[in-house]
């Protein structure tokens, strides 16, 4: 696909959402972001310069909510449009009007110069991340090693850290603590309303 925003490297769209439905009446909505890019942060070693790379994330409303909070901070001079306020209960005409107004937000963020290459967004769409799915199969995007390494410690799901965080969190007299507190996240989830906004 070309690149409209030539000046950039960068075209972002969300042209679609999806219900993930949870336990009991839990669940939230997940906002697919197509990523068409040139950019060398979304690139592996196999890439030519020219080549151009698409794939999408699925971003839930709070970590959409959390990057413009971020970029707005980081660089006031930018105005972008709107964010969708927070409502108790979302229904079908909310989700879809949320996806019109976040797929503004991310059109305006490729257009700027700043922000397209800003590590505030690489972050969030995961330039190595597992939940980047890639349209064709081959082309999904891989870090600069220095961003690995700092990624690495952060990274809890790691198979081979795993043993050792259970062995420090689940130490033979916190075994009964520890279910304890994982019946209470339990009960969390299911606070929550059908569509993962949580009540106050």
């Amino acid at each position: 696909r070309q690149i409209q925003n030539t000046h950039t490297g960068l075209d972002l769209s969300v042209p679609e959402y999806q219900e993930i439905r949870g336990k009991m009446m839990s669940g939230h909505v997940e906002y697919h972001i197509v990523v068409v890019t040139r950019l060398a942060a979304f690139k592996s070693a196999k890439h030519k310069p020219e080549d151009v790379v698409q794939f999408m994330v699925s971003k839930k409303y709070s970590e959409i909510e959390e990057l413009y909070q971020r970029l707005t901070a980081r660089y006031p001079r930018v105005s972008l449009p709107l964010l969708p306020r927070k409502v108790l209960f979302v229904g079908e005409s909310d989700i879809s009007e949320r996806r019109a107004m976040f797929n503004d937000i991310m059109k305006s963020i490729s257009k700027d110069k700043d922000l397209a290459t800003c590590p505030e967004l690489l972050e969030f769409l995961g330039t190595k991340s597992s939940n980047a799915i890639d349209f064709k199969g081959k082309n999904v995007p891989h870090d600069k090693e220095k961003e690995d390494e700092e990624n690495e410690a952060l990274d809890f799901f790691k198979e081979e850290k795993t043993p050792d965080l259970i062995s420090q969190l689940l130490s033979v007299e916190n075994v009964k603590k520890g279910e304890k507190k994982e019946e209470g996240d339990e009960e969390e989830e299911e606070i929550l309303d059908p569509l993962g906004i949580i009540r106050y």
